[in-house]
């Protein structure tokens, strides 16, 4: 749907029950404390329709019709045929919808809303920060709709400040374009939790904002998410008055696809959404989407902050950030603030951003070193009681001999560089480092080239049989020997593994036992995709060499298998791991620091030290 209207052709109707176009009833009955809540349509059209209010029930997957409109409610100034539909009291639903069906003239749509009566209306500002380094095109586009569509409506502009943290200290002068909404701050490069934590204090200290909204920079916004957001936390229920919004990201590569709105830590600290992906054109899934609420017992839960808004009082109670520089520093600050509390949040259909997906940008450097150092940083800073660094180990472990196995060797390296780091003291972390750890292990990391320019690598790769073929998770499972046969289970075992063509598991104990004797490889080239998350052993198994290609299939790099190479980086992540386990000094030096390293006063001395 377009700025303003909407036009559909004669003999044809728009059918509203969408992502944004629907009314989540139940979330609206949850999150305002009021049961009796029933919304009342409100459009204006240039010619007459037909109008069919229509309701979503997910038990049982229901689209029901809830009554008719032919006739408009009155006449605007200029003509407009206007609409004010109530639904009715007894409706009971998670969404409700409405449906507009043409006659003879095509009809133009303007002025589409959704109003109810509720009892109480809060005072919420809120400081949109984002925080960028370098992305001035995108930042800059989010810039301009956010002044052009919320900053100077007059009727949404009073609630609203943006603040941006720009840590390249490269968008133009006018890049507010005179707005005095609008605050840019030229900061160090810092990281994505040193930008936050700069617009943290910048909103904490002129004491405008009521809530934080804190955004990514490589986003795309719709603005309509703002003003949801605004309007939830007004109407908001005493239970949910101090909750966070936690906006989903959606996928720039498909649009429709929903990927996360809130995060859970899982066993050995994986980080994975609380729903499923949801692909957001279907009716179906978007009625799922306001099904699956978190029940009040759920452990783990986190808002990540490529949009998540919280109360400023927040940042007073629970400090800022640890200073990770980059990831998972959301992770650590909603476990810190659920050591004192039960986090409640906010989701909502159409409160969202788009978002590349990780999948498809796999960086080492971040999601195999930052991914490890912070692991045990954000543990040690603010321990969860669900986890142990034994499990944190095996978690590492599963990491670099994953790494291992696709030959991989500069990622294992990696790992041990991150526990090596971890190690160095949260001393070492008062001062700006992030950025310079980060370009080592960039500089460590794998380098893609064009395949055209890697020697043995064919001129064509077709990625979606790469996927399919190199992954032994996609591979079915050998039949299951009839019991008439009368198979040992050793018997059985062998069978599968003669399927797969797997080792036997006497080579695999003595690989284990003895790494150093692996067996010789017949030789040969495997084709595998470059990131880490593919399994593909049975391809990899007979290969001296794997091909490791991006999702594109335009880059990739040659991996040399090397057993001696990779038991050596071996022997010293065992050093390293063992150290991790028997001594928790360093650990309790990190938890002892994360009050003063999560203060103001650290937090402003540490930015001075950036820009410097």
């Amino acid at each position: 749907m377009g700025p303003d209207e909407l036009t559909v052709g004669a003999h044809s109707y728009a059918d509203f029950m969408t992502y944004f176009g629907s009314f989540s009833m139940k979330k609206w009955r949850l999150y305002t404390g009021d049961n009796d809540l029933v919304p009342t349509l409100v459009l204006e059209t240039n010619a007459p329709v037909h109008v069919t209010l229509t309701q979503m029930v997910y038990r049982r997957l229901e689209k029901r019709t809830i009554m008719d409109v032919t006739d408009p409610t009155s006449l605007t100034p200029d003509g407009w045929f206007r609409y004010a539909i109530p639904y009715p009291a007894d409706v009971d639903a998670q969404l409700v919808s409405f449906t507009v069906t043409t006659g003879d003239r095509p009809a133009t749509l303007r002025a589409v809303c959704y109003g109810a009566d509720v009892k109480h209306r809060r005072d919420v500002r809120i400081e949109i920060i984002t925080t960028t380094f370098r992305k001035e095109r995108q930042v800059q586009g989010n810039i301009d709709l956010i002044r052009t569509t919320l900053l100077e409506d007059p009727c949404w502009g009073e609630y609203f400040h943006l603040t941006v943290v720009d840590n390249g200290r490269s968008l133009p002068e006018d890049a507010a374009a005179g707005n005095p909404s609008i605050t840019v701050i030229p900061n160090g490069n810092v990281g994505g939790a040193g930008g936050f934590a700069a617009g943290m204090i910048h909103a904490a200290e002129q004491k405008w904002a009521t809530h934080v909204l804190l955004m990514d920079d490589d986003v795309t916004v719709c603005p309509e998410s703002f003003k949801r957001t605004l309007r939830l936390l007004e109407c908001a229920s005493a239970e949910y008055e101090s909750a966070t919004v936690a906006g989903a990201m959606l996928s720039t590569a498909n649009f429709e696809l929903q990927q996360e709105d809130i995060g859970q830590i899982q066993a050995q600290r994986h980080l994975q959404p609380f729903k499923p992906r949801l692909i957001m054109d279907r009716e179906y899934d978007i009625t799922f989407n306001e099904e699956l609420i978190p029940s009040s017992q759920e452990q783990g839960l986190y808002s990540a902050w490529w949009y998540s808004c919280f109360p400023v009082r927040r940042i007073h109670e629970n400090g800022l950030p640890i200073p990770l520089f980059y990831r998972r520093d959301d992770v650590e600050y909603s476990t810190r603030i659920q050591e004192k509390e039960q986090l409640k949040f906010i989701t909502l259909n159409g409160v969202c951003v788009w978002h590349d997906p990780f999948d498809l940008r796999w960086n080492p450097a971040v999601e195999i070193y930052l991914a490890a150092r912070n692991l045990l940083i954000q543990e040690a800073f603010t321990p969860d009681p669900n986890d142990s660094m034994a499990a944190d180990v095996a978690r590492l472990r599963e990491t670099i001999v994953n790494a291992g196995k696709h030959f991989d060797y500069p990622s294992m390296e990696l790992v041990c560089d991150a526990i090596t780091d971890y190690l160095r003291g949260p001393e070492y972390y008062r001062h700006p480092v992030g950025e310079r750890l980060l370009k080592q292990a960039i500089e460590k990391a794998e380098k893609l080239r064009p395949i055209s320019e890697i020697d043995g690598a064919p001129e064509v790769i077709n990625m979606w049989r790469v996927e399919e073929t190199a992954n032994d998770e996609n591979i079915p499972a050998p039949p299951t020997p009839h019991p008439d046969m009368r198979l040992s289970r050793r018997v059985a075992r062998r069978l599968r593994r003669l399927v797969l063509g797997l080792p036997s598991s006497k080579a695999s104990a003595k690989r284990e036992n003895h790494p150093v004797a692996e067996h010789k490889p017949k030789g040969g080239l495997a084709i595998i995709p470059v990131d880490g998350l593919c399994r593909p052993w049975r391809v990899l198994y007979d290969a001296d060499r794997a091909l490791a290609v991006e999702p594109s299939g335009r880059r990739g790099v040659m991996r040399v298998r090397d057993d001696r190479k990779r038991d050596e980086i071996m022997a010293r992540f065992e050093a390293l791991a063992d150290q991790l386990v028997h001594d928790d000094s360093v650990a309790h030096r990190y938890h002892e620091e994360r009050d003063s390293m999560t203060s103001f006063a650290f937090w402003k001395q540490y930015l001075d030290e950036a820009k410097r």
